[in-house]
């Protein structure tokens, strides 16, 4: 016994201090860019990884001014007919983050969750067919079709558009399916049946009886689905190549030939804007996000 929790002990050490030092690395990146952006082209190329030369007060603080007015991502759309260059400034860059991950992270979390209700709930062949498929398009990954939904959507008059975009979340397939089915399996059909008694309806009781008690694990979902889409730049890139987002604008920077904005110290500034409001979304929701996944009540 002493010999396996002194192995116990040990393993859980180093598991400790592995975890610490990657911590430790994304912190030292982090560090890296705010200190990055502080700085100017020329103070870059003296200097990578100090401190911006300087005093405080004199550090190159109107780089995030600068962004802010004249930030923009050259696009195309069509007006009237004509298709006609337009540059998309960042606060419309704001707006499109938000449509696309603030309402795709409510379809992509609310689908799976409403037909694992179902396949756990009715017992029935086609439930287990639901779950066994989720399995194996797990396991098996689906490679190759951008081009086909692409086309698709045009087909539907849906392409470079937010409902467009919006449509491609509705899908329960992935790890999330199987977290709200294992969610909806544990929780006691008391709590159903007691709502049967008093007249509800199948409706009635999946979202004033069921889908609250997994409240829990469905914000968690949302917010991890909200940053996932946040940081996000391929879809838009693909579906709205005329509606770009943040993290789209962040990576047309890399080609960008806008005087100014083609620098080391520019891009991180681009960077450090679009992780700001994620860690504030963190740091509000830690508990959800780190914690525990836990229910009260009656259990099977």
């Amino acid at each position: 016994m002493r010999r396996k929790e002194k192995g116990i002990s040990v393993f859980f050490i180093v598991v400790f201090a592995v975890l610490v030092l990657y911590a430790l690395s994304m912190l030292l990146l982090l560090f890296w860019g705010v200190n990055t952006s502080l700085k100017t082209q020329n103070d870059f190329r003296k200097n990578v990884l100090g401190l911006p030369s300087g005093a405080p007060w004199n550090w190159a603080w109107d780089n995030y001014v600068y962004i802010l007015r004249y930030f923009y991502v050259p696009v195309k759309r069509e007006i009237d007919g004509i298709t006609t260059p337009v540059n998309v400034g960042i606060l419309e860059q704001v707006f499109n983050t938000l449509m696309y991950a603030g309402i795709g992270s409510l379809i992509a979390t609310l689908v799976p969750c409403i037909v694992s209700y179902m396949a756990a709930k009715f017992d029935f062949r086609f439930g287990k067919i639901l779950v066994a498929t989720v399995i194996v398009t797990l396991v098996i990954p689906i490679i190759g079709s951008q081009p086909s939904e692409i086309q698709l959507l045009r087909s539907l008059s849906l392409y470079d558009s937010f409902l467009g975009a919006w449509v491609l979340k509705f899908n329960f397939l992935g790890m999330y399916f199987l977290v709200f089915y294992g969610t909806f399996r544990g929780v006691s059909k008391e709590y159903a049946e007691a709502a049967y008694i008093d007249g509800a309806s199948e409706l009635t009781v999946m979202l004033r009886v069921m889908i609250p008690l997994v409240k829990v694990t469905l914000m968690t979902v949302i917010c991890i689905k909200f940053i996932e889409f946040w940081n996000d730049y391929q879809v838009p890139l693909l579906y709205l190549p005329s509606h770009p987002t943040l993290a789209y604008g962040v990576f047309s920077l890399s080609t960008s030939s806008i005087q100014g904005m083609n620098t080391v110290p520019m891009r991180m500034v681009a960077c450090v804007i679009v992780v700001i409001p994620v860690l504030v979304l963190f740091v509000v929701f830690r508990d959800r996000l780190m914690g525990n996944v836990s229910m009260g009540g009656i259990k099977e």
